[in-house]
């Protein structure tokens, strides 16, 4: 198997336990205790970690949070800890506190951040441009999702080894 595909596998494994009606405002919390408490760990880290990836790559971290993966964002941030992509974490966690500028606690930003009642990025989007200077600096950072997650995957498990 190649080794890119580890992580398409992981993740795909872990998208294929979702359930559709989760994703709307009301089942939010389903979706989220699932993926942090349910997932096994290997799939969560993949999932979260590839979700972020493609959404700042795709439309950048206002993306990833207007989208409702920002609902992720802590344990997404130790997810990146984990594999060693610390300086992505720094950038997460630089993004979520401009956003989470009122300190909420982590359930009441979820909830705020899926019924879009974050005032910087759904009414008056003034979080736009400080969100894009972090986005620019995640493009350039020579840390390696896909690298590091591969590593992270054959870390201690042979069955994964060629």
């Amino acid at each position: 198997m190649g080794k890119l595909n580890l992580i398409e596998q992981e993740y795909s494994s872990a998208v294929g336990k979702f359930k559709e009606e989760w994703f709307s405002n009301s089942e939010f919390e389903k979706w989220y205790s699932f993926v942090t408490d349910e997932l096994p760990e290997k799939e969560k880290i993949v999932y979260l970690i590839v979700i972020l990836h493609e959404q700042v790559i795709n439309g950048g971290f206002h993306q990833y949070f207007v989208n409702g993966y920002g609902q992720f964002a802590s344990i997404t941030i130790e997810c990146l800890k984990e594999v060693g992509a610390v300086e992505k974490a720094k950038l997460l966690r630089s993004a979520y506190r401009l956003i989470n500028k009122e300190e909420l606690d982590d359930h009441k930003f979820r909830k705020k951040l899926i019924k879009q009642k974050i005032k910087g990025l759904f009414i008056e989007d003034s979080l736009y441009e400080p969100l894009g200077k972090l986005d620019d600096e995640f493009y350039d950072s020579q840390e390696e999702i896909e690298h590091l997650l591969v590593k992270y995957l054959i870390k201690d498990d042979s069955a994964y080894t060629d």
